[in-house]
This record gives C-alpha cells, structure tokens and sequence, in this order.
C-alpha cells in the first residue's frame, strides 16, 4: 500500500505499522502493551515471535501466522477471558480496519494511471515535482470520496453556486423553476421572488447564497400563509401607524404612538404589515426603504405584556421585508418596557441594531428637522405634541389622523 492511502484513510494504522516495523524486536511486547491499538494488523517480520499484548488474547492473525511459521503453541499466550463488550469492540475495530485497508486498495487501482508518474528512487522525493505530485493525488483523492458523499440539499445546491452577484441573483431565481427545490410553491408565492427581492437578499446577507435561499424560502412560505392579508389588505385597525411623509431622499416615514393603540400587541401585527405595504407603494424608482418612527409615549403595558408577536415581526423585518427598513426611530422609552427590550434584542442582528435609534422627543423632532422638508417636520411635531395633550380625546386624535398616499397627497388614514 502507498503511503497516501494510509495518511487519507487510515492515518492511526499507518502509524502503528510504522512503529512497530522500526522498534527493536525486543520491545515489541512493550509496544503492544502500550503503544499499539487493539486492531493492529501486524507487519510480516513481526508476525512470528510476537507476543500478544498483556491481558488481551492473542489475535486471529497472530495465530494463523504463528502455525505458518511453525512455531509452536507455546509460542501464543492462551486466550483469557473477557467481557463480551470489549470482544465486541475488538472485533468491531479489526473489521474497521481491514475495511479501511480494501477501501484504500481500491482507490490506489482507480489511480493506478497516476501511479507511472511516481518517482522511480528515493533521491526524486526530495525534488520540487514529488510534493506537487503527493499534493495533486491528495487532492483527487478528497474528490473523488466527496463526490461520494455528496447528497442533494438545499446547501450543496446554493454553494455551487458563482460568486458574481448577478449569477447568483440567476442562481436564486432558479430555484423556482420547476422540479427545483423551491418549485413546489404557488405562482403567487413565486411571484415575490423576483431580482429585486433576490438583489435585496444578497445585500443583507452578502456572498451568502444559502443564507439567502433559506430566507427566500421562508419569504415565499410567508406569502403562501398570507394571502388573503397581501390581496386584500383588510384588517382591524389596532392604531395610528401610517405614512406621515417622505425625507428629503423620497423614503416614506411611517409614525406610530403607543398612546393610540386599539388593540393588542398580537393582534396589530397584519394592520403594520399593511401599514408597511402602503409604504412601499409609496416609493419611488430607485428607493427601497422606510424610515419608522415609534413613539412609545402613553404605552399601556397590558396591551403589550407579550415579546412574542415583536419576535414575528423581526422575522418579517429579516425575511419578507428585507432591506426594507433605513430606520427605527423609537422614543421615549418608557422604564416598565425594559422587559420587551431585553426579550427581543439579543435576536436582533447587528447589522439591524445600527439601525435603531433610541431618542427623546425633542432629540427626534431636531433629528427629522434635518432630514426631512418642512412641512413634513411640521407634521410630525405637530402630531408629536397632540399625542402629548392630555385634553385631546381619543376620538378627536382619531379625525386628525391623516397620510400620504403614492400620489404623494393627503388623505384621511383610515376611511
């Protein structure tokens, strides 16, 4: 057997062998006892004479070359009674090893073609060419054992993918033709994974194409799960949330104020999906995300007791709505919503995390002063203090609720 065969396949055994071949046979009984592993198959010098290593019977092998040898029994220790589990193991780990030894023997005749070009004496192994030689065998070899192995997932199929963005836009559009691994979804679901979506996807998750069909996958089982919501945009109204404006680079703000919310938290995750929609219909060519502004002033924390729906509308932020969000705006915190924070923002992504902001009310109004035209700031600050008004009722906060519809007019929010 070829050294590489030994180094891929079974490098304990080589080294075994090796060893006991270079001891001086006087401490081969030493070796045995306490170098050599229980599935040695010993070299042919060392066969004969070789006793067996202390308190484990001698192997088959030994035996078989001890009367081929003509020695005599005396030659061989008697066997010594042991448990069944340790007679298992020993012969679980001869039989592993002689598979190990045909494995390897199999795969140096595959390459007996590369065998010619092995170097005829020892003074070539020290030469430049034999390195490059053992390295090109070593790597046929992986191949050939990986090509092997390999099964059809969802993994190997994106990693073969090219690292060019745009092959790998093709590469995840692919995966919804049919007979591919996401062609099983409906025409409506696949509708969603367009360029845009695939282009979005690998920009959150840069040169990570299995990370990005994973979310693809989720996106499009979302949308199978949410259709009658994504056709119909119908929903209980659970608040305020709604397109207040646009900054001064055209991307939609969209304002909230806990102090206005109807319903639980559970039950206002569609109505900010929808809210979100209309946000997006709300966007230009070439402009892609939202800024959201979250003002927590007068939250009632038994409407908001439960983390869990916060935790479904991250998953959407990282999957349907990916690239989705510039940023959170969230203000005036208050101290009792600590407890949602520290549920939620060890979910959170980094990348994500340098998107919040974490603002008083004056800091925000200051902050959208700068990035925002007039009339907008105006709007939202106008909005901000009513919200802050402890003589204006729910129901005349309700009439002056108004949006900005993809026409860029103002509209009554909620009709």
């Amino acid at each position: 057997l070829k050294p590489l065969w030994f180094k891929a396949l079974a490098p304990n055994l080589q080294s075994s062998v090796r060893l006991l071949a270079e001891t001086p046979r006087a401490l081969h009984s030493e070796v045995a006892a306490n170098t050599m592993p229980c599935f040695l198959v010993p070299c042919g010098r060392c066969n004969a004479g070789m006793p067996a290593a202390p308190g484990r019977p001698a192997s088959p092998m030994m035996e078989i070359s001890a009367r081929s040898s003509g020695s005599s029994d005396s030659d061989v220790r008697p066997e010594v009674s042991e448990p069944k589990a340790q007679q298992d193991r020993r012969e679980f780990n001869f039989r592993t090893a002689a598979l190990a030894v045909r494995a390897s023997n199999r795969l140096a005749f595959r390459g007996g073609a590369a065998e010619e070009d092995q170097p005829a004496n020892d003074s070539e192994v020290d030469g430049e060419v034999a390195p490059r030689r053992r390295a090109a065998k070593r790597a046929s070899l992986v191949e050939q054992l990986r090509r092997h192995t390999q099964r059809l997932t969802l993994k190997r199929v994106t990693q073969t993918l090219s690292t060019h963005k745009d092959e790998q836009i093709r590469g995840l559009m692919d995966l919804l033709m049919p007979g591919m691994l996401l062609g099983e979804f409906s025409d409506f679901a696949k509708a969603y994974g367009d360029e845009a979506f695939c282009s979005r996807l690998l920009r959150k998750y840069p040169d990570n194409v299995p990370k990005c069909a994973e979310k693809l996958k989720q996106a499009l089982l979302w949308r199978e799960q949410n259709r009658e919501l994504l056709t119909t945009r119908k929903c209980p109204q659970a608040g305020d949330y709604r397109v207040i404006g646009a900054d001064l680079e055209q991307r939609p703000v969209l304002y909230m104020c806990m102090r206005n919310q109807l319903l639980p938290l559970g039950q206002c995750v569609d109505f900010m999906v929808v809210a979100m929609l209309r946000a997006i219909d709300n966007m230009p060519a070439g402009v892609e995300t939202a800024t959201h502004i979250w003002d927590l002033h007068g939250m009632m924390i038994r409407l908001n007791w439960n983390p869990a729906p916060l935790v479904a509308i991250l998953k959407m932020a990282e999957g349907y709505f990916a690239e989705r969000m510039h940023q959170v705006i969230i203000v005036d915190m208050p101290r009792m919503a600590a407890f949602l924070k520290d549920a939620v923002w060890p979910l959170v992504p980094d990348k994500t995390k340098e998107k919040v902001k974490f603002m008083t009310a004056d800091e925000v109004q200051a902050h959208m002063g700068q990035h925002c035209p007039t009339d907008v700031t105006g709007r939202i600050r106008g909005t901000m203090q009513q919200n802050r008004d402890s003589s204006v009722s729910l129901e005349e906060r309700r009439r002056s609720w108004m949006c900005v519809d993809e026409h860029g007019e103002l509209a009554p929010a909620f009709a």
